[in-house]
């Protein structure tokens, strides 16, 4: 689980990258005193306009170096690598005339130590004890004949420094004119974002500083080697990650402090800018691309990435990301989201949820108690997998409590019908004409609906789950019966006036019976959709019906449609008041029917299907039944 999260989930990375983002910004550094101890001088926009285009001759750069040796600096790096020599050097110009125009020519006049102006700016750089830049490669061959550069002496124990196949490095006569050398390479996370340094490099089995490591071996050169990843330099203990890196706390825009080179070639600076300083030459000319994107959104000059990285360091707040946090955060995460399983799976919902919320408050406090201690634990690689479990899991209950709920539901549905079938064997003992009826007549609604239903009718009423609703309350349209004494229910003649006035309680007393089980229950659709059917069903749609002489769509669609349902099977069947009438018979008497008796609509969609009627009515007769 650990090897695939740190190898494969480029997401937790890169949140963990935000988390640090966020906690920096809580910890953002500034020294004692409030000013930086480095000095950019800068190439900046107005130099290249006033002096040309880079690259300048060298004996322009040399005699800038010269300047600022004037006013004994601490310190001096060039942030600019010449893997070349000078070729407005009159030396260099007079080897050119001969090999490509061949023509001999020569200077008169011109003192010889001018001639050469990489010598005059090796010279300035010896003179400065100038850090001068190398730049290390792992793709492109650069020149890799560089026999002056030597590695430093570090033996810290558990680095495993990033090895670089290729170099740029300086011309000879630059290289053996310095000391110290400090790599420029900068490692910008897979957001494009530059959050940390690597402070060793490995090139030809040789340890490597970067340049802010480079220029301040020139106030000392001894790095004094602990264990566990970290190094005693100037008096502060540095920790890094396995691979030397550490991460910077960047500073307002105002901190970097800034000279034109421009302006120190012309004496237009105060002693005090510069005095006791350490010198970074580089440059924040946009047209010379060396910008850089830092966690703010801001671009930066890449010169000041090494005056962040020296500040930080004599500052004492540079932070350190341990690998070994990474590993431990996977591992925690997934023991406590185990533990949030169990407590999900035993209903412990409580517990869950606190744990949950602890472990994050917890977590933060955590990560900002570290922070200050220049530590950042990798936040995300807990974060991310403990809330990803937490919300499979949540998800995976959800699932589960839906499937349990699913259950409960078509067990309750079940009863519910075990319910209805008793209620209405009740009015099968009493009703001796029932059974069979009820069977035609559910069958005749269901297929009636589902054809209405195709055809793109009522479907604000209608729908499948509704419709197996009213097929399973239809038996309960002659549930009141069972409250009609017998005399009157199977009387083998004509009904009297005031016969038929008790026969016509019915639907009332059937509404009774439900309205009883509602009442010791609850109200649920099928209950409310077979008082419906028990109430309505002998309404008539222009308004002569019984019991309540409501008319058109006031009546429930599921009342329509058993008054359909219950007229075709009672005109087709024998009854003991009555003979059975012809298919034919019943269909035109349904049709004369159509806008006063029964809901137009419904009697259309029974001249489509009728055919399917008299299949129900055969299927279900009464002998079979």
């Amino acid at each position: 689980m650990t090897h695939f999260y740190s190898n494969n989930n480029n997401f937790i990375r890169n949140v963990d990258y935000k988390i640090y983002d966020i906690t920096k910004d809580l910890f953002s550094t500034k020294s004692t005193d409030g000013t930086s101890h480095v000095v950019i001088v800068d190439i900046d926009e107005k130099s290249l306009s006033t002096l040309g285009q880079w690259p300048w001759p060298r004996i322009m750069l040399a005699k800038l170096l010269s300047k600022i040796n004037t006013y004994n600096p601490s310190s001096v790096g060039l942030d600019i690598v010449f893997p070349e020599k000078d070729r407005t050097s009159p030396l260099e110009i007079l080897s050119f005339y001969k090999e490509f125009l061949h023509i001999d020519a020569s200077i008169h006049g011109l003192d010889e130590k001018l001639q050469n102006n990489d010598l005059l700016f090796a010279n300035a750089i010896k003179n400065t004890q100038s850090a001068l830049s190398i730049y290390l490669s792992d793709t492109s061959k650069i020149n890799n004949e560089c026999p002056s550069i030597k590695g430093i002496d570090l033996s810290v124990q558990g680095l495993e420094l990033q090895n670089s196949s290729y170099i740029l490095c300086n011309t000879p006569l630059l290289s053996n004119a310095s000391n110290n050398f400090g790599f420029i390479n900068t490692s910008k996370d897979e957001d494009g974002i530059l959050r940390r340094m690597p402070l060793f490099r490995e090139y030809n089995e040789q340890t490597i500083p970067t340049l802010a490591l480079a220029i301040l071996q020139n106030i000392d050169s001894k790095i004094y080697s602990t264990t566990d990843n970290t190094m005693n330099f100037l008096n502060h203990t540095i920790s890094m990650d396995k691979n030397s890196n550490v991460l910077l706390n960047y500073y307002e825009d105002n901190w970097y402090k800034k000279i034109s080179a421009l302006d120190i070639l012309n004496d237009n600076v105060s002693q005090d800018d510069l005095t006791g300083k350490i010198i970074i030459i580089g440059s924040s000319a946009v047209a010379l691309h060396d910008q850089v994107i830092t966690p703010s959104g801001k671009s930066m000059a890449g010169v000041q990435i090494h005056v962040t990285l020296i500040d930080n360091i004599l500052n004492g707040t540079l932070m350190v990301q341990p690998q070994k946090y990474k590993n431990i955060n996977l591992v925690l995460s997934f023991i406590l989201s185990t533990i949030m399983l169990f407590l999900l799976f035993t209903e412990r919902n409580v517990s869950t949820i606190v744990l949950f919320t602890g472990t994050i408050i917890v977590s933060f406090f955590l990560t900002l108690l570290h922070c200050s201690d220049g530590i950042y634990i990798s936040l995300g690689y807990f974060l991310i997998p403990f809330v990803l479990h937490f919300f499979i899991i949540t998800i995976l209950e959800i699932i589960f409590e839906i499937f349990e709920r699913k259950l409960y539901i078509e067990e309750l549905n079940k009863s519910h019908i075990a319910l209805l079938d008793s209620m209405v064997h009740v009015a099968e003992v009493h009703d001796i004409e029932t059974g069979a009826h009820i069977v035609r007549t559910k069958e005749y609604v269901k297929r009636l609906a589902q054809h209405l239903y195709k055809k793109g009718h009522f479907r604000d009423q209608l729908s499948p789950t509704k419709i197996e609703i009213i097929y399973r309350t239809a038996p309960l349209h002659d549930l009141g019966k069972v409250g009609i004494p017998d005399s009157i229910l199977k009387k083998p003649g004509k009904l009297t006036t005031m016969e038929f006035e008790v026969m016509k309680t019915h639907p009332m007393l059937g509404v009774h019976i439900i309205n009883n089980a509602i009442n010791s229950y609850s109200a649920n659709d099928f209950f409310i959709t077979g008082r419906n059917i028990a109430h309505y069903h002998h309404e008539k749609w222009d308004g002569s019906g019984y019991p309540e002489a409501i008319k058109g769509l006031e009546i429930p669609i599921e009342a329509r449609l058993m008054a359909l349902a219950d007229v075709y099977d009672a005109l087709i069947n024998k009854r003991v008041y009555k003979e059975a009438f012809s298919y034919e018979d019943t269909i035109q008497i349904i049709i004369d029917g159509r806008g006063t008796h029964f809901d137009p609509i419904m009697v259309d969609a029974f001249l489509e299907c009728q055919d399917e009627f008299m299949y129900i009515a055969e299927l279900y007769a009464d002998q079979n039944v």
